[in-house]
Order: structure tokens, then sequence, then C-alpha cells
């Protein structure tokens, strides 16, 4: 999503549109209605990246004898849903009674610093790959200043 690939759609969706419009400043959240659509990927994305991974998924079931198919499409079809709602949280926030939690506030954090600097913070939900893969890094030096974010008066 970071370059472009075999399919350049995921590179033009994400790096080109929606870091353009959402930037690590007070356009990290939204600032016209009209960018909305920009929050989110089009509906076609979970069906997709769902199907592609079930083949995988069918052949894990085939080597172990685990039913893992009905399980693992399962776990990947929330976890898409919540990638793409906590993500239109982040941008589109509404002092939702969650956004005011650590855990909303840590994860927000995260995904503004991916803003800031697009190669690292990769992961929205669930960052450990990002600590695995060593790509994890601070928002912030210690002296630094975090741009004041409001609620999205849109």
């Amino acid at each position: 999503m970071h370059r472009p690939l075999v399919w350049d759609y995921p590179y033009r969706a994400h790096a080109l549109q929606h870091h353009q419009i959402f930037k690590a400043d007070e356009t990290y959240r939204i600032q016209r209605k009209e960018d909305e659509h920009n929050v989110t990927f089009a509906w076609w994305n979970a069906p997709l990246l769902i199907g592609l991974n079930a083949p995988v998924m069918l052949l894990a079931q085939w080597l172990t004898g685990v039913n893992v198919i009905f399980a693992g499409l399962a776990a990947m079809g929330f976890y898409y849903f919540l990638y793409e709602y906590l993500h239109w949280c982040m941008h589109v926030p509404r002092s939702r009674w969650f956004e005011k939690t650590w855990a909303f506030r840590w994860i927000n954090s995260h995904h503004l610093g991916h803003h800031r600097r697009m190669y690292t913070n990769f992961n929205v939900v669930l960052p450990l790959a990002d600590f695995v893969l060593r790509t994890r890094r601070p928002l912030v030096a210690k002296k630094a200043v975090v741009p004041q974010l409001e609620t999205a008066r849109v």
C-alpha cells in the first residue's frame, strides 16, 4: 500500500489519496465532509482479502487436519471490521466513549506516527507485527510538540 506493486490500486488509494488528505497535523482529523470516502477502503476490499486468504487456510486445514477454515475466516473478517471502524474513529472522531480510553488513545497515537512516517507503525488494530518486525516507532521525540487534535466538526 505504500509503493506500487503488481496492482497499483492499494498504493493509489492509501499512499496517494489517504496520506495526502490525512497528514500528521490538524488534517489527521477530517476537515471536509467530501473526504469521508478516503478514510476507509472500498467495500469490496474485505471480501477480496478474505477470499485471497481462504486457500491458505484450506491448505493449513488439509496439512494439519485441524478445522481452521471457519474460525480463521471469521477472525479475518472481524479483524478487518475492527481495522475499518477504528481507523474511521481515528480520522473522524465523535467523542465516542472508547475514544477516551487508554487503549484507543495509544493505538491512535501509534497510527498518527504512521501518518508522520509512512514506512513505520503499519498496524492499526494490534501493532504486534510492528514490534516483531521492528517497524514500531514512538510518535515523537521527548521534546517534540504534538499537534492538538480536536474532535472533528464536519
